[in-house]
Protein backbone atom coordinates (compact mmCIF):
# COMPACT_ATOMS: atom_id res chain seq x y z
CA UNK A 1 0.00 0.00 0.00
CA UNK A 2 1.38 3.40 -0.92
CA UNK A 3 2.46 5.70 1.88
CA UNK A 4 -0.23 8.24 2.77
CA UNK A 5 -3.09 5.98 1.67
CA UNK A 6 -3.69 4.50 5.10
CA UNK A 7 -7.07 5.12 6.66
CA UNK A 8 -7.58 5.70 10.36
CA UNK A 9 -8.18 2.49 12.29
CA UNK A 10 -11.87 3.13 12.96
CA UNK A 11 -12.79 3.38 9.26
CA UNK A 12 -10.21 1.01 7.86
CA UNK A 13 -11.97 -2.23 8.78
CA UNK A 14 -15.54 -0.91 8.67
CA UNK A 15 -17.60 -2.32 5.78
CA UNK A 16 -19.21 -0.01 3.24
CA UNK A 17 -21.60 -0.27 0.33
CA UNK A 18 -21.24 2.12 -2.62
CA UNK A 19 -23.33 3.09 -5.61
CA UNK A 20 -22.25 3.03 -9.26
CA UNK A 21 -25.14 4.28 -11.33
CA UNK A 22 -28.21 2.21 -10.37
CA UNK A 23 -26.10 -0.54 -8.83
CA UNK A 24 -25.26 -0.99 -5.17
CA UNK A 25 -21.94 -2.78 -4.78
CA UNK A 26 -19.91 -4.05 -1.84
CA UNK A 27 -19.46 -4.41 0.90
CA UNK A 28 -15.83 -3.21 0.94
CA UNK A 29 -13.64 -2.18 3.80
CA UNK A 30 -12.94 1.49 4.27
CA UNK A 31 -9.34 0.89 3.22
CA UNK A 32 -10.50 -0.65 -0.09
CA UNK A 33 -12.65 2.42 -0.75
CA UNK A 34 -9.59 4.62 -0.25
CA UNK A 35 -7.55 2.52 -2.68
CA UNK A 36 -10.29 2.89 -5.31
CA UNK A 37 -10.21 6.67 -4.78
CA UNK A 38 -6.50 6.75 -5.65
CA UNK A 39 -6.96 4.54 -8.74
CA UNK A 40 -9.79 6.77 -9.98
CA UNK A 41 -12.47 4.10 -9.77
CA UNK A 42 -14.30 6.19 -7.13
CA UNK A 43 -14.53 9.97 -6.67
CA UNK A 44 -15.55 12.30 -3.91
CA UNK A 45 -19.09 12.28 -5.31
CA UNK A 46 -19.47 8.51 -4.88
CA UNK A 47 -22.35 7.65 -2.54
CA UNK A 48 -21.52 5.24 0.31
CA UNK A 49 -23.27 3.79 3.37
CA UNK A 50 -22.68 1.02 5.91
CA UNK A 51 -24.66 -2.20 5.29
CA UNK A 52 -28.23 -1.95 6.61
CA UNK A 53 -28.34 1.86 6.34
CA UNK A 54 -30.80 3.19 3.78
CA UNK A 55 -29.42 6.72 3.46
CA UNK A 56 -26.27 6.97 1.26
CA UNK A 57 -24.03 10.03 1.42
CA UNK A 58 -21.14 11.41 -0.58
CA UNK A 59 -17.84 9.96 0.50
CA UNK A 60 -16.24 13.43 0.56
CA UNK A 61 -18.72 14.41 3.30
CA UNK A 62 -17.50 11.74 5.72
CA UNK A 63 -14.73 12.63 8.16
CA UNK A 64 -11.66 10.47 7.68
CA UNK A 65 -12.32 10.01 3.95
CA UNK A 66 -12.12 13.73 3.08
CA UNK A 67 -8.32 14.01 3.18
CA UNK A 68 -7.97 10.99 0.90
CA UNK A 69 -10.61 12.38 -1.49
CA UNK A 70 -8.55 15.59 -1.81
CA UNK A 71 -5.26 13.72 -2.28
CA UNK A 72 -6.79 11.35 -4.83
CA UNK A 73 -8.23 14.27 -6.83
CA UNK A 74 -4.81 15.98 -6.85
CA UNK A 75 -3.19 12.74 -8.02
CA UNK A 76 -5.73 12.40 -10.82
CA UNK A 77 -4.95 15.93 -12.00
CA UNK A 78 -1.20 15.26 -11.97
CA UNK A 79 -1.68 11.96 -13.82
CA UNK A 80 -3.86 13.65 -16.43
CA UNK A 81 -1.26 16.38 -16.95
CA UNK A 82 1.52 13.79 -17.32
CA UNK A 83 -0.54 11.91 -19.88
CA UNK A 84 -0.98 15.14 -21.80
CA UNK A 85 2.76 15.86 -21.66
CA UNK A 86 3.60 12.34 -22.85
CA UNK A 87 1.08 12.55 -25.68
CA UNK A 88 2.56 15.88 -26.83
CA UNK A 89 6.03 14.35 -26.73
CA UNK A 90 4.83 11.36 -28.75
CA UNK A 91 3.29 13.60 -31.40
CA UNK A 92 6.42 15.73 -31.52
CA UNK A 93 8.57 12.64 -32.02
CA UNK A 94 6.23 11.43 -34.76
CA UNK A 95 6.43 14.80 -36.55
CA UNK A 96 10.21 14.91 -36.10
CA UNK A 97 10.52 11.35 -37.38
CA UNK A 98 8.44 12.20 -40.45
CA UNK A 99 10.52 15.32 -41.08
CA UNK A 100 13.75 13.36 -40.74
CA UNK A 101 12.38 10.74 -43.11
CA UNK A 102 11.60 13.37 -45.74
CA UNK A 103 15.01 14.99 -45.23
CA UNK A 104 16.68 11.61 -45.59
CA UNK A 105 14.88 10.97 -48.87
CA UNK A 106 15.89 14.43 -50.12
CA UNK A 107 19.51 13.88 -49.11
CA UNK A 108 19.56 10.47 -50.79
CA UNK A 109 18.13 12.04 -53.94
CA UNK A 110 20.76 14.78 -53.83
CA UNK A 111 23.50 12.21 -53.27
CA UNK A 112 22.34 10.20 -56.30
CA UNK A 113 22.20 13.36 -58.42
CA UNK A 114 25.64 14.47 -57.20
CA UNK A 115 27.03 11.01 -57.95
CA UNK A 116 25.75 11.19 -61.51
CA UNK A 117 27.14 14.69 -61.91
CA UNK A 118 30.48 13.52 -60.55
CA UNK A 119 30.53 10.55 -62.92
CA UNK A 120 29.83 12.77 -65.91
CA UNK A 121 31.59 16.00 -65.02
CA UNK A 122 34.27 14.91 -62.54
CA UNK A 123 35.08 16.48 -59.16
CA UNK A 124 34.24 20.04 -60.23
CA UNK A 125 30.71 19.13 -61.30
CA UNK A 126 30.49 21.89 -63.94
CA UNK A 127 30.66 21.79 -67.70
CA UNK A 128 33.12 24.69 -67.89
CA UNK A 129 36.02 22.51 -66.73
CA UNK A 130 35.57 20.44 -69.90
CA UNK A 131 35.28 23.40 -72.27
CA UNK A 132 38.57 22.37 -73.93
CA UNK A 133 37.34 18.85 -74.71
CA UNK A 134 34.97 17.93 -77.52
CA UNK A 135 33.91 14.72 -79.23
CA UNK A 136 32.78 13.93 -82.76
CA UNK A 137 29.89 11.73 -83.82
CA UNK A 138 30.63 8.01 -83.40
CA UNK A 139 31.12 5.58 -86.24
CA UNK A 140 29.88 2.01 -85.80
CA UNK A 141 31.22 -0.81 -87.97
CA UNK A 142 32.02 -4.49 -87.81
CA UNK A 143 35.03 -5.05 -85.58
CA UNK A 144 38.31 -5.53 -87.43
CA UNK A 145 41.23 -5.45 -84.99
CA UNK A 146 44.19 -3.42 -86.31
CA UNK A 147 47.68 -4.84 -86.36
CA UNK A 148 49.88 -4.05 -83.38
CA UNK A 149 52.14 -1.84 -85.52
CA UNK A 150 49.27 -0.03 -87.26
CA UNK A 151 47.36 3.07 -86.17
CA UNK A 152 43.61 3.14 -86.55
CA UNK A 153 43.42 6.44 -88.39
CA UNK A 154 46.12 8.16 -90.47
CA UNK A 155 47.10 11.62 -89.20
CA UNK A 156 46.87 14.43 -91.79
CA UNK A 157 50.38 15.72 -91.04
CA UNK A 158 53.78 15.22 -92.63
CA UNK A 159 55.58 12.29 -91.15
CA UNK A 160 52.67 11.55 -88.81
CA UNK A 161 52.05 8.02 -87.59
CA UNK A 162 49.99 5.83 -89.83
CA UNK A 163 51.88 6.61 -93.05
CA UNK A 164 55.55 7.09 -93.98
CA UNK A 165 56.92 10.66 -94.07
CA UNK A 166 56.62 12.50 -97.39
CA UNK A 167 59.79 12.37 -99.51
CA UNK A 168 61.73 15.57 -100.10
CA UNK A 169 61.45 16.86 -103.70
CA UNK A 170 64.29 15.55 -105.91
CA UNK A 171 65.80 16.81 -109.14
CA UNK A 172 63.87 14.33 -111.24
CA UNK A 173 60.57 12.51 -111.09
CA UNK A 174 60.73 8.72 -111.42
CA UNK A 175 58.83 7.20 -114.29
CA UNK A 176 55.59 5.55 -113.36
CA UNK A 177 55.62 1.81 -113.53
CA UNK A 178 52.72 -0.39 -114.47
CA UNK A 179 50.78 -1.88 -111.61
CA UNK A 180 48.73 -5.04 -112.03
CA UNK A 181 45.01 -4.45 -111.80
CA UNK A 182 44.74 -7.05 -109.05
CA UNK A 183 47.23 -5.13 -106.89
CA UNK A 184 45.30 -1.89 -107.38
CA UNK A 185 42.12 -3.56 -106.29
CA UNK A 186 43.85 -4.98 -103.24
CA UNK A 187 45.04 -1.54 -102.16
CA UNK A 188 41.56 -0.03 -102.18
CA UNK A 189 40.12 -0.06 -98.64
CA UNK A 190 36.88 -1.92 -98.30
CA UNK A 191 33.96 0.29 -97.20
CA UNK A 192 32.93 -0.29 -93.56
CA UNK A 193 30.03 -2.66 -93.12
CA UNK A 194 27.25 -1.34 -90.93
CA UNK A 195 25.55 -3.57 -88.37
CA UNK A 196 22.13 -4.82 -89.33
CA UNK A 197 19.95 -7.91 -89.24
CA UNK A 198 20.01 -9.93 -92.44
CA UNK A 199 18.14 -13.19 -93.02
CA UNK A 200 17.70 -15.69 -95.77
CA UNK A 201 14.12 -16.42 -96.90
CA UNK A 202 14.02 -19.39 -94.57
CA UNK A 203 14.66 -17.08 -91.59
CA UNK A 204 18.28 -18.05 -90.82
CA UNK A 205 20.33 -15.23 -89.29
CA UNK A 206 23.31 -14.20 -91.41
CA UNK A 207 25.37 -13.25 -88.34
CA UNK A 208 25.21 -9.42 -88.03
CA UNK A 209 22.70 -8.47 -85.37
CA UNK A 210 23.92 -5.54 -83.29
CA UNK A 211 21.56 -2.56 -83.03
CA UNK A 212 23.26 0.66 -84.17
CA UNK A 213 20.50 2.83 -82.74
CA UNK A 214 20.83 1.28 -79.29
CA UNK A 215 24.64 1.60 -79.40
CA UNK A 216 24.40 5.24 -80.49
CA UNK A 217 22.04 5.97 -77.61
CA UNK A 218 24.41 4.48 -75.02
CA UNK A 219 27.38 6.35 -76.52
CA UNK A 220 25.52 9.67 -76.59
CA UNK A 221 24.38 9.24 -72.99
CA UNK A 222 27.74 8.20 -71.56
CA UNK A 223 30.47 9.72 -73.75
CA UNK A 224 31.03 12.65 -71.38
CA UNK A 225 32.17 10.21 -68.69
CA UNK A 226 35.38 9.89 -70.76
CA UNK A 227 36.08 13.63 -70.52
CA UNK A 228 37.46 13.17 -67.02
CA UNK A 229 40.14 10.81 -68.36
CA UNK A 230 41.24 13.33 -70.98
CA UNK A 231 41.22 16.16 -68.45
CA UNK A 232 43.46 14.17 -66.10
CA UNK A 233 45.80 13.37 -69.00
CA UNK A 234 45.96 17.07 -69.94
CA UNK A 235 46.87 17.87 -66.33
CA UNK A 236 49.69 15.32 -66.50
CA UNK A 237 50.90 16.94 -69.75
CA UNK A 238 50.80 20.75 -69.37
CA UNK A 239 50.02 22.41 -72.67
CA UNK A 240 48.81 19.16 -74.22
CA UNK A 241 46.53 19.67 -77.24
CA UNK A 242 45.69 17.00 -79.77
CA UNK A 243 43.03 15.08 -81.61
CA UNK A 244 42.81 11.61 -80.06
CA UNK A 245 40.79 8.99 -81.94
CA UNK A 246 39.85 5.83 -80.06
CA UNK A 247 38.17 2.61 -81.11
CA UNK A 248 36.64 -0.02 -78.89
CA UNK A 249 34.97 -3.39 -79.45
CA UNK A 250 31.74 -4.42 -77.76
CA UNK A 251 31.63 -8.12 -76.94
CA UNK A 252 28.52 -10.23 -77.41
CA UNK A 253 27.90 -9.92 -73.68
CA UNK A 254 27.50 -6.14 -74.06
CA UNK A 255 30.82 -5.41 -72.33
CA UNK A 256 33.69 -3.50 -73.95
CA UNK A 257 36.59 -5.94 -74.24
CA UNK A 258 39.15 -4.11 -76.42
CA UNK A 259 40.29 -0.53 -76.75
CA UNK A 260 42.80 1.18 -79.03
CA UNK A 261 43.96 4.76 -78.48
CA UNK A 262 45.25 6.12 -81.78
CA UNK A 263 47.94 8.51 -80.57
CA UNK A 264 51.67 7.77 -80.56
CA UNK A 265 52.12 8.85 -76.94
CA UNK A 266 48.86 7.48 -75.53
CA UNK A 267 48.55 3.93 -76.87
CA UNK A 268 48.79 2.62 -73.32
CA UNK A 269 49.30 4.00 -69.83
CA UNK A 270 47.07 5.95 -67.47
CA UNK A 271 44.73 7.36 -70.15
CA UNK A 272 44.16 3.95 -71.74
CA UNK A 273 43.45 2.39 -68.34
CA UNK A 274 41.03 5.18 -67.37
CA UNK A 275 39.15 5.04 -70.68
CA UNK A 276 38.81 1.25 -70.60
CA UNK A 277 37.56 1.34 -67.01
CA UNK A 278 34.86 3.88 -67.91
CA UNK A 279 33.87 2.09 -71.14
CA UNK A 280 33.40 -1.22 -69.35
CA UNK A 281 30.71 0.44 -67.22
CA UNK A 282 28.66 1.50 -70.25
CA UNK A 283 25.38 -0.48 -70.37
CA UNK A 284 25.43 -1.95 -73.88
CA UNK A 285 22.89 -4.69 -74.51
CA UNK A 286 24.11 -8.23 -75.24
CA UNK A 287 23.71 -9.34 -78.86
CA UNK A 288 24.61 -12.19 -81.19
CA UNK A 289 26.67 -12.38 -84.34
CA UNK A 290 29.65 -10.34 -85.50
CA UNK A 291 31.21 -7.94 -83.00
CA UNK A 292 30.54 -4.20 -83.19
CA UNK A 293 33.36 -1.66 -83.24
CA UNK A 294 32.77 1.97 -82.21
CA UNK A 295 35.07 4.82 -83.18
CA UNK A 296 35.15 8.16 -81.36
CA UNK A 297 37.44 11.12 -81.89
CA UNK A 298 38.19 13.57 -79.07
CA UNK A 299 39.78 16.99 -79.42
CA UNK A 300 41.73 18.08 -76.34
CA UNK A 301 43.09 21.62 -75.95
CA UNK A 302 42.13 25.22 -76.59
CA UNK A 303 39.94 25.74 -79.61
CA UNK A 304 41.32 28.26 -82.03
Amino acid sequence: MAAGHELEAGLSEEQWLFRQGDLVLGPLSGQKLVEKLYTGELTGATLVAPPGVRDFQRIDSIDGFQVHVARAAAKMRVDAEMRGVNERKRRKRAVLGGTLGVMTLVLVGLAVWAGRQFAVHGPGGTEDEYADISVEMPTITLAQAPREDEDLIAYPTQGGPGRPPDKAPGPSTPKPTATPASAVAAKKPAPPRQGSVSSEPDGLDMGISFDQGAINKVVATNQRTLFRCFKEEAERRPGFAAKVPIEFVIGNDGRVNKLWVDHPQLKDGALHKCLLGELQRWPFRPYKGSLASVGLSFTVGKKG
